[in-house]
């Protein structure tokens, strides 16, 4: 079983957190992916990053081994589904549009 790793622990994980990178490496051993989205949040930190060079290489680095999984069509299909069910139960949605990319991309 692949894990989707989210940017709450990616984030950590490239700037070589104690605590996230023992977890990652154990979740590797039964297979990574970032989303799209994950991606574009974890490259704005790069983006953010006091050494940009430095972090770029290290998320170069993982994605050499991690999978980025795209957006499709059948992932926007879903995302919609969810955006919808939230929405008849009167939830907010925009706020959490991103994630919701990101549940759908999971599922």
């Amino acid at each position: 079983m692949a894990y989707l790793l989210d940017s709450n622990i990616i984030i950590p994980y490239l700037a070589d957190d104690l605590a996230t990178v023992p977890l990652v490496e154990r979740l590797a051993l039964e297979g990574i992916t970032i989303s799209i989205i994950t991606y574009l949040e974890a490259y704005q930190g790069i983006l953010r990053s006091p050494d940009p060079a430095a972090a770029q290489e290290r998320f170069d680095r993982m994605l050499a081994v991690v999978p980025v999984l795209p957006l499709s069509l059948a992932v926007a299909r879903r995302c919609a589904e969810l955006r919808e069910a939230l929405r008849q139960q009167g939830r907010r949605v925009r706020a959490r549009a991103f994630d919701l990319v990101i549940a759908a991309t999971a599922l």
